[in-house]
């Protein structure tokens, strides 16, 4: 299945890509942020994935697709509304738990293809860093717009804001292992 999701992921983005190519140059762009976490790599990783990712976010509200009921496993595909109010599908490509590793694409059809890469690693017996790593390409030029958010003025204000909300949930221990 997630050959098949890559295969229409990439085959939608090809088309829009081949349409736009002529007109105008689309932007893509790479941000990444590390936070120091307390808590260990095994008890704070599960918290990146699209079912736990409430526990510290409380307004991240995912449809999910394939489950119906939700997992964090590979191949999961569900779909939010972002800021902007289009909707975004997104494909949980890699969920390691054990080897700290979390990664997604989300494609706002017409707008962005995106991928989210996240890494956590031990620093001591209880506590971890976390690098989260973003790429965004416009698929059309209204996407540019987009695109151009991804800085590290951006990148800061997410840093600040995924450290201070996981560590608090964290802190309350109400994090279940």
């Amino acid at each position: 299945m997630m050959k098949t999701m890559i295969m229409i992921l990439g085959g939608v983005a090809m088309q829009i890509w081949s349409a736009n190519a002529d007109t105008v140059a689309l932007e893509q762009r790479t941000e990444s942020f590390t936070i120091v976490l307390n808590g260990s790599a095994a008890r704070v990783t599960p918290l990146f994935g699209p079912v736990r990712e409430a526990e510290w976010a409380p307004t991240w509200a995912p449809h999910f697709i394939h489950p119906r009921e939700g997992a964090q496993r590979d191949g999961v595909v569900f779909t939010t509304i972002g800021g902007n109010g289009k909707e975004r599908l997104w494909l949980l490509t890699a969920y390691d738990a054990k080897g700290g590793r979390v990664e997604y694409v989300f494609v706002a059809s017409g707008f962005t293809a995106n991928e989210v890469k996240i890494q956590v690693i031990p620093d001591g017996e209880r506590r971890c860093k976390a690098t989260i790593t973003y790429r965004h390409s416009a698929l059309a030029p209204e996407g540019n717009e987009e695109v151009a958010k991804l800085d590290a003025h951006w990148a800061e204000q997410q840093r600040v804001h995924w450290e201070t909300a996981i560590n608090s949930v964290l802190a309350r221990g109400g994090v279940r292992e």
